[in-house]
Formats: structure tokens, C-alpha cells, sequence
């Protein structure tokens, strides 16, 4: 049991991100996006706590915002990155982030440092060595996962062996899956005890926004005829796995010559080639990319979403379609055969099978009743285990457990 005293410390935490709004390239950027606001309104409650967000200030945005008087963010302008040598230039950046981190701490001193990912690492690794405060690190991937299990360059040599590093120095490890827990063991052999799984979270209500008018519009845009829809929506990258759903489409067209794909991703005009070569053009639509509330309302006017993802440590896209109510059918790997549960909150695939995609497909629009059950029960399971404020307060008490760890403990 936490004493009272305790339980009222002082928790000044420095939290280091490589991406927040307005900068936010990936799943790592919409997590913290998230995090910062929810963990400063449980803040209010929390007598002594305060969160600073260190970011890097790549899209513009504010200097310094604060959020309710106990969370503020500090964004730096860092040196351009060098796309011939970008580890360094992450390197720069990290001593340019380490100066500001410094600076913050002449007003009051951090108990914890938190950093996400390797792009930050270095920064955080020196703070805990000359505050001598504990590091806690939040793995979204590693490298050798992205690259199913090789480094086939020397920039990923670098950046596996920083992820080590990270892993090494940090007291606490939270990772968002049992995929990635295994990952880390099996890559870095981390001890199951350093790490902790708070899985990512996703916030109902805009997803679930779009209005009823705009949602027949986009009926009438891309399915003037009564056709089915389906969605990709996602980075063009090797493991976000696009190739195997177009692939899928001339399997699913043979059975039902009535369905469309819509793909929504920058450059997704890339894949035009291998569109034409499968002789889809007609099926297929490549919108590049859109924004967040265009995304939200395709999922409400679409029929399923699919992510066919080779490699996936979590899969916040697929919790975010589930949360919109729209069904869902993902590959069973990673993170994602953990968020998406077969013919319970959706349907899962085998990975990089254009035939099995082809088969949940069928199996999804031949039982519209079975399709309406896993919607409804996808979308429980949002609210019952995905909400931010349970994430926000389990990340609270990790820093919590750590700090009165380290109060044991003579550095």
C-alpha cells in the first residue's frame, strides 16, 4: 500500500517526442497527441504533478503551449534533416532537444524522463545520466520488426543498435501489445519484468461525427450504383501490406464484380502500376492523401475497412475504424491479432494472403446480420478497454511505481 505521502510527492515528469501536433507523420505522433492532453487532466487531480512535453517544431506551431496550468509543451526548432545522413541529423537534433531539456530544469528539477522511440533516444539516455533520474521508453517498433527481422542497410544497423541502447537504459519499458513484448525479448532479450503493455487508446467521438448528409454524399461519389465499398486507408510502405489487398481485388471481383476499393495514403498514386497490371482500374480508386475528418467519415459511409499489414506492433488504425462502427478485417499479425479478435469484434486474415482477404470479404457481406454483431461488439470493446483515460492513468501509476522504486534504490 502507497503511503499518503507518497501518493502526494512531487512529480515533475519531461516527456521527449519526436512528433506532436502540428507535426504528426505516424501512429507514434497520434499517441502522444493523445496522451499529453489526457494525463494533464488527471493532473489536476494529482497534487505535485506536472508534465513538460519536449518536441521538435518541424510543422510551425507555438514555441511554448500550455494546456491547463499543469502540462506544458516546449517546442525547438532543430537543425533540417539530411536525407544522406539522417541518422546524424537526428543526433544534432537530439543535443539541440538535450540544451532545452536543460534549460527547463534550471526552474525546478524532473523526477523521470519519458522518451518514445529511437529518434529521441539519445537525449534521453544523457538526461538520466546527469539528473541520475529513471528513464522510462515507449517501443512503438523497432527497426528489425519493420524490416521482418533483417537491417539491410547501415542507417538501420544504427538505429537497431540505439533501439538496444534504449532498452538497456531505460528502468521501465511500456510497449502497446504482447507482440511487441515478444519482439523486445526476442531482439534484445529485454526481461519480461522491465516492461509493461499499455496499449494504445482512440477517442469515439470524432470518428463518430460525420454528418448523415455527407456520408450519403460520399455514397453517391463512389457508389452511385449500390456497390460495396471497401477501405485502405494507411502509409504506402512495404509492411502496411496495400500490394496483397490489390492482389485480393480480382479474387473478390470474380465474386462479386459490384465492389470498389478506395485507398487513401500520400503517394498512393504509386501503386497505379500495379492497378493497371491487375487489370482493376475500373474497381480501384487512389484518393492519396486526406485528412482526419475525411477519414473519419469514409469510415462511416464504407462497407469494411481492410489492413492487410505484414508488420504491425499495434494497429491504431483498426481500433480508430472500429470506433467509427465500421467493420473490420486485418491480418492476424502483431499487435493487430490482438486488437481485432476473429468474428468477435471483426475478421482476421493470414498475412500476406491475397486469398484469405478474398474469403473474409465473402464471409463479411453474405451475413449482414453477423457483419451488424461484430460492429456493435467492436465498438464495446473500444469503450470497455481502448478509452484514453484508462491509458492515461495507467501510465500515471507506471510513473508512479518507478518513482517509488528508485526512492529505494542508491544511484
Amino acid at each position: 500500500m502507497e503511503s499518503r505521502a507518497f501518493q502526494e510527492m512531487a512529480m515533475r515528469v519531461l516527456m521527449i517526442s519526436w512528433e506532436y501536433p502540428p507535426y504528426v507523420v505516424g501512429g507514434m505522433g497520434k499517441h502522444v497527441a493523445e496522451l499529453v492532453p489526457t494525463l494533464a487532466e488527471l493532473a489536476e487531480a494529482e497534487p505535485g504533478f506536472r508534465l513538460d512535453l519536449l518536441t521538435t517544431r518541424l510543422a510551425d506551431g507555438p514555441a511554448v503551449e500550455e494546456l491547463n496550468g499543469r502540462a506544458w509543451i516546449h517546442r525547438v526548432d532543430v537543425p533540417p534533416m539530411d536525407p544522406q545522413d539522417m541518422f546524424n541529423s537526428v543526433m544534432e537534433a537530439n543535443h539541440v532537444l538535450e540544451r532545452k531539456a536543460l534549460e527547463l530544469a534550471e526552474a525546478a528539477p524532473f523526477h523521470l524522463v519519458h522518451v518514445h522511440d529511437w529518434l529521441v533516444a539519445r537525449a534521453g539516455i544523457h538526461l538520466k545520466h546527469r539528473w541520475k533520474v529513471p528513464l522510462v521508453a515507449t517501443v512503438h517498433a523497432t527497426e528489425r520488426g519493420r524490416h521482418q527481422s533483417h537491417l539491410p542497410t547501415e542507417l538501420s544497423r544504427q538505429i537497431n543498435q540505439l533501439e538496444w541502447e534504449l532498452c538497456y537504459e531505460a528502468w521501465r519499458i511500456i510497449v502497446c501489445s504482447g507482440y511487441m513484448a515478444g519482439e523486445l525479448q526476442g531482439y534484445f532479450s529485454v526481461p519480461s519484468d522491465k516492461m509493461s503493455i499499455i496499449p494504445n487508446a482512440v477517442n469515439p467521438a470524432p470518428l463518430q461525427a460525420c454528418p448523415p448528409e455527407e456520408i450519403g454524399r460520399l455514397r453517391r461519389r463512389y457508389a452511385p450504383q449500390g456497390q460495396r465499398l471497401l477501405f485502405f486507408v494507411g502509409r504506402i510502405t512495404p509492411e502496411k501490406g496495400l500490394p496483397v489487398l490489390l492482389r485480393a481485388m480480382p479474387l473478390i471481383l470474380a465474386k462479386d464484380p459490384h465492389v470498389r476499393l478506395l485507398v487513401a495514403g500520400k503517394n498512393s498514386e504509386q501503386m497505379q502500376g500495379l492497378v493497371d497490371e491487375l487489370g482493376i482500374g475500373h474497381a480501384v480508386e487512389l484518393l492519396g492523401f486526406i485528412s482526419d475528418e475525411q477519414r473519419n467519415c469514409l469510415y462511416n459511409a464504407v462497407d469494411a475497412a481492410i489492413f492487410p499489414s505484414i508488420y504491425e506492433p499495434f494497429g491504431i488504425v483498426a481500433l480508430e475504424a472500429m470506433a467509427a462502427g465500421c467493420n473490420v478485417i486485418a491480418s492476424s499479425v502483431g499487435g493487430l491479432s490482438e486488437v481485432v479478435r476473429h468474428m468477435n469484434t471483426g475478421i482476421t486474415v493470414l498475412a500476406n494472403s491475397p486469398e484469405s482477404i478474398a474469403w473474409a470479404v465473402e464471409q463479411l457481406f453474405q451475413d449482414p446480420e453477423r457483419a451488424r454483431r461484430l460492429r456493435e461488439e467492436a465498438l464495446n470493446h473500444v469503450h470497455n478497454c481502448y478509452a484514453w483515460p484508462l491509458i492515461a492513468r495507467a501510465t500515471l501509476e507506471l510513473y508512479r511505481t518507478v518513482l517509488e522504486e528508485r526512492s529505494r534504490v542508491v544511484w
